[in-house]
C-alpha cells in the first residue's frame, strides 16, 4: 500500500468515530477521497519543490465546503477543532518520517514550513466555513422567528417584495378565502387580486408604498360566509439597510373591544419578548427587574421566578459575588444614558460567559428617566471561534515568516559554503584568500545580517524615540539623501509643498528609513528621464506625504499583498521594505497606503497626525 494511502486511512480510522454521526456514506467516500489528493499532492510538492498557489485553491474550497456541511449536521466547534489538530499533526509527521530520507538539510525545513503553513490555512478555511454555516442558522432561526411573530398577531399581515410577489401571509389573513400559504406564496398583487380578492384600494396605492409612504384607508372584504365586511387596512414600505424600499407589509384591522385589544397587545407583547434571539431585561425606576423573557432564562441560567422583582445590583452581587455599583452599567443607567457594545466577562453558576449589553432608558411625558431597557447578547462561542481562527492565522503567519527567512538566508550561506569547501580543498590561492573574503564573503554575510535585522523589525519593532521635528528641515533633509541617485538615475525629482507646515513628532531616523525606502522602490521602477513627486498636504490635522513615481504600476494582484513580509516582484528583494515602512508609520499613530494601477504609476501616502 502506497504510504499516503496508509496515513489517510489511519486518519480516516481516527475520524470515524466523530464523522459517522455526521457524514453518509457517499459523502464519506467523498471526503476520503479528498484526503488521498491532498496527501498526494503534498507528498507531489515535497519530491518536486514546485510551489504552484493555485493548485492549493480546490482544496481550501473543499475545506470550506465540509467545515459547513458537518456545522449544518450538528457538530461541535471543539470536535472540529481537535479534529483539525489531529489531522495537521498526521500530515507533518507523514512528512517528516516519509520524506525525510529524500530531502537534503536545506530543502527540508523550507518545505516542512511551507507544508505547515498551507494545513493551517486550510483549517482556517474549514473553521470558515463552519463559522459561515452558524451565520446561516441564525438567519434562518431569525426568518423562523420573525414569521412566527407575524402568525401570532391578532390581525392579517400579508408581506410583499418589491416586485409585488406575495412573500408572506399568516392564517388570519388566508382563512377568508379558505387558502393555504403554498397557493398564495410567490403570486404577484395582480393575481392574487384577479382570483381572490374582491376588495379595493386607492388609486396609486402601490406607487406611494414603495416611495416610502405609509397608506391606509378604510374597504371591504369578503368573509368566510362571503359576506362584506368593512375593515381598515394599511400598507407600509419596508426597507433595507440601505434605506430603500424593498417591499411592503399589508395590514387588516378588525374591529375589536377594548378588552380584547388590551388582552392581544398584552399577548402580543409577551410572544414578541419570548421569541427574541437576545436576552431582555426590563427595569424599573429602582432597577429592579419588571421583564425577563426566556433568551436572557437561556444565557444566564437563571429562572424568571428567581429574579422578578430584584435589584439588579443586588442580582449580580449574588449570583457573581462581585459589586456592580461603581461600573460603567450602572453608572450609565443612574444618568439614562444610552448603552452600546458594552462587553463583561462573567462567571455565573459556575459558567464563564461574555456578554455585550446594549441599552436604552424608558422615559416618561416630560423625558424623565423612570426605567431601563437592556438587551443581553451571549458572545462566548462567537469570541471562541474567533480565537480559534486566530490562533490558526498565527500559525500560518510564523510558517509564512520562516519560510521566508530560510529562503532569504539560504543564498548567502550557500555562497559562503562554497567558498570554504573550496578552500579547505586548497582550490583558492593564499594570496587571492583576503580579495576573496573582501568581495565575496563579508557582502554575503552582511546581506544574512541585513536580512536577520529586518525580520527582527518587522516581528519586534522599536518604539519610536519621537521628538519635536520642523516638518520642513525634515523634508529638506529627506531631499539631500535622495537627490544624488535621482541625479545618477537621470530621474526629475520635484517637490510640491506649501509654507509654514505643522511641526511633527517623529522618530527622525525612523521616518528617514521610510522616505529612503519608498523612493528607492519608486527609483527601481522609474525609467530615465522620468519624474518621481515628493507631493506634502495638510488635511484634518494630519500631514500628508506622498510619493508619486511614472513607474509601470502594480499588479492588481499583487498590490493586497505588498506589506505582507517577504512578498516581492524583484529579483533581488527581500520583501521587508514596506513591512517595515508601514510598521514604522503604525508606530507613529498614522497611516501607510497605496494606489496604484498597470500602467498608470503607484502613489504611497504617508499620513502623520500633529497635535493643534
Amino acid at each position: 500500500m502506497w504510504r499516503g494511502d496508509m496515513v489517510v486511512e489511519s486518519i480516516l480510522k481516527i475520524f470515524w468515530k466523530d464523522l459517522g454521526a455526521y457524514l453518509q456514506e457517499d459523502e464519506y467516500l467523498t471526503y476520503s477521497q479528498h484526503m488521498r489528493e491532498l496527501v498526494g499532492y503534498v507528498d507531489e510538492f515535497i519530491i518536486t519543490g514546485e510551489r504552484n498557489e493555485p493548485a492549493w485553491e480546490p482544496f481550501f474550497d473543499y475545506g470550506r465546503a465540509y467545515g459547513h456541511r458537518v456545522a449544518t449536521r450538528g457538530m461541535q466547534l471543539e470536535i472540529m477543532l481537535e479534529m483539525g489538530n489531529m489531522f495537521r499533526e498526521s500530515i507533518l509527521n507523514h512528512v517528516f518520517h516519509n520524506h525525510q530520507v529524500k530531502l537534503n538539510e536545506q530543502d527540508a525545513f523550507g518545505k516542512m514550513l511551507y507544508i505547515s503553513a498551507k494545513i493551517n490555512t486550510y483549517m482556517n478555511k474549514i473553521v470558515l466555513g463552519f463559522h459561515q454555516a452558524q451565520e446561516e442558522k441564525v438567519e434562518k432561526s431569525y426568518e423562523e422567528r420573525r414569521h412566527q411573530v407575524l402568525e401570532r398577531l391578532p390581525f392579517s399581515i400579508v408581506v410583499y417584495d418589491k416586485e409585488g410577489c406575495l412573500q408572506f401571509a399568516n392564517s388570519i389573513a388566508l382563512e377568508p378565502n379558505g387558502l393555504t400559504y403554498e397557493q398564495v406564496v410567490g403570486k404577484t398583487r395582480a393575481e392574487l387580486k384577479q382570483m381572490f380578492n374582491r376588495s379595493t384600494e386607492p388609486e396609486s396605492t402601490w406607487r406611494k408604498v414603495m416611495s416610502g409612504e405609509r397608506v391606509r384607508w378604510r374597504a371591504d372584504v369578503p368573509s368566510q360566509t362571503d359576506e362584506l365586511t368593512q375593515v381598515d387596512k394599511e400598507m407600509i414600505p419596508l426597507f433595507d439597510d440601505d434605506g430603500n424600499v424593498n417591499g411592503s407589509m399589508t395590514i387588516i384591522y378588525s374591529p375589536i373591544t377594548e378588552k380584547e385589544r388590551l388582552y392581544n397587545l398584552h399577548k402580543q407583547f409577551s410572544f414578541v419578548l419570548n421569541s427574541m434571539n437576545s436576552g431582555l431585561l426590563i427595569l424599573n425606576q429602582d432597577f429592579s427587574l419588571t421583564a425577563y423573557n426566556k433568551k436572557a432564562e437561556d444565557i444566564f441560567g437563571l429562572a424568571a421566578e428567581q429574579v422578578l422583582g430584584t435589584s439588579l445590583l443586588d442580582l449580580y452581587h449574588r449570583y457573581t459575588g462581585k459589586d456592580m455599583s461603581e461600573s460603567k452599567l450602572n453608572s450609565a443607567m443612574k444618568r439614562g444614558l444610552p448603552i452600546r457594545d458594552l462587553e463583561y466577562r462573567i462567571v455565573i453558576n459556575g459558567r464563564s460567559l461574555t456578554i455585550r449589553i446594549d441599552g436604552n432608558p424608558i422615559k416618561n411625558a416630560e423625558g424623565q428617566p423612570v426605567g431601563y431597557i437592556l438587551i443581553i447578547d451571549d458572545q462566548t462561542e462567537l469570541l471562541a471561534m474567533r480565537e480559534a481562527m486566530m490562533r490558526n492565522e498565527k500559525f500560518a503567519l510564523i510558517g509564512q515568516f520562516a519560510a521566508g527567512i530560510a529562503h532569504e538566508i539560504r543564498n548567502p550561506l550557500t555562497t559562503v559554503f562554497g567558498f570554504l569547501q573550496l578552500f579547505a580543498s586548497k582550490s583558492v590561492q593564499p594570496d587571492n584568500f583576503h580579495d576573496l573574503t573582501v568581495k565575496l564573503l563579508i557582502p554575503e554575510l552582511d546581506r544574512a545580517n541585513t536580512i536577520l535585522s529586518d525580520f527582527l523589525m518587522v516581528s519586534r519593532p522599536q518604539a519610536p524615540q519621537r521628538q519635536l521635528v520642523c516638518t520642513e528641515t525634515f523634508l529638506a533633509d529627506v531631499l539631500r539623501l535622495v537627490e544624488s541617485e535621482a541625479n545618477l538615475r537621470g530621474v526629475v525629482l520635484e517637490v510640491e509643498a506649501p509654507e509654514d507646515l505643522p511641526s511633527l513628532n517623529l522618530d527622525v531616523q525612523q521616518m528617514k528609513q521610510v522616505f529612503l525606502n519608498l523612493c528607492k522602490n519608486a527609483f527601481d521602477v522609474t525609467p530615465p528621464g522620468g519624474k518621481l513627486v515628493l507631493r506634502v498636504k495638510v488635511l484634518n490635522n494630519v500631514v500628508h506625504f506622498e510619493v508619486i513615481d511614472e513607474g509601470p504600476g502594480i499588479l492588481a494582484e499583487d498590490l493586497s499583498h505588498i506589506f505582507e513580509p517577504f512578498y516581492t516582484t524583484k529579483e533581488h528583494g527581500t520583501g521587508l521594505g514596506l513591512p517595515i515602512s508601514h510598521r514604522i508609520i503604525e508606530g507613529h499613530g498614522g497611516m501607510l497606503t497605496v494606489r496604484s494601477a498597470e500602467g498608470v504609476g503607484t502613489t504611497f501616502v504617508i499620513g502623520i497626525p500633529f497635535a493643534q
